[in-house]
């Protein structure tokens, strides 16, 4: 499994071999790594020098130290992206709108992923999420309820990638998410505009309709993105939006 380093940095060397047995299958989910020991001796390095690498592919959720039981490869790592995005989002955070035109491609893509995979299971839930939006007059949990169902839509779409882009940009999603439906209440006094885009890409969704979802959530995407600009541009001129 693993052989000698030859001119390589001894870093990348460990690494690389470590990441090549797992995506040629060698290594799996949850499949034990040789102890630091033999590991260093087959590879020709120092312990100290297997540890660090060690340490890095835990940092990025590859590696799972278990104390006094060695490092095992992670049970998901469908999900081992959303811990260094995470990082990425919170340093990327003041570019609100650069961040939400990332978040509209992804999840346009996972409107029509949603829209071929839906079951009649997934639909039941979906108009459970929408029934709740509709029966309560709590703005902060409808704006709960418009993450959960953004959230069901991903999974629905069944693409590890975009999940967890759009899992490590979970503060950010609150973010918008209740700054956009709080600036649509104080402007109209109602958020019947995004809970109406909702109901239609829902339905588009549980018909199969992938060319209409698309469409339903650009529209969606758009109208964020919309009053985004605006928000921007009325807090530069001290502006709320209250009537």
């Amino acid at each position: 499994m693993f052989k000698e380093i030859g001119d390589e940095r001894t870093f990348n060397g460990i690494l690389n071999q470590i990441t090549d047995n797992i995506q040629s299958g060698r290594l799996k989910a949850g499949d034990a790594l040789p102890a630091e020991r033999t590991m260093a001796e087959t590879m020709g390095v120092s312990r100290p020098a297997v540890r660090e690498a060690l340490r890095a592919l835990e940092l990025l959720g590859i590696i799972k130290p278990v104390p006094g039981g060695g490092n095992y490869i992670a049970d998901d790592l469908d999900s081992w992206l959303i811990g260094p995005l995470s990082i990425l989002f919170k340093l990327n955070n003041s570019y609100f709108r650069q961040n939400q035109q990332l978040r509209a491609a992804l999840e346009r893509e996972m409107a029509i992923l949603a829209a071929r995979k839906c079951t009649p299971l997934d639909a039941a839930e979906l108009l459970r999420i929408l029934t709740q939006i509709d029966s309560t007059e709590d703005e902060i949990r409808r704006g709960e309820l418009d993450k959960e169902l953004h959230t069901k839509i991903a999974k629905i779409a069944d693409n590890p990638m975009i999940y967890s882009v759009l899992a490590a940009a979970d503060q950010l999603t609150d973010n918008i998410i209740s700054g956009t439906r709080e600036y649509i209440m104080r402007k109209n006094k109602s958020a019947a505009e995004i809970d109406e885009q909702h109901h239609r890409l829902v339905e588009a969704i549980i018909n199969n309709d992938d060319k209409l979802a698309e469409l339903c959530m650009s529209e969606h995407m758009d109208t964020i993105e919309k009053c985004i600009d605006e928000m921007q541009q009325n807090k530069s001129q001290g502006y709320t939006g209250e009537k």
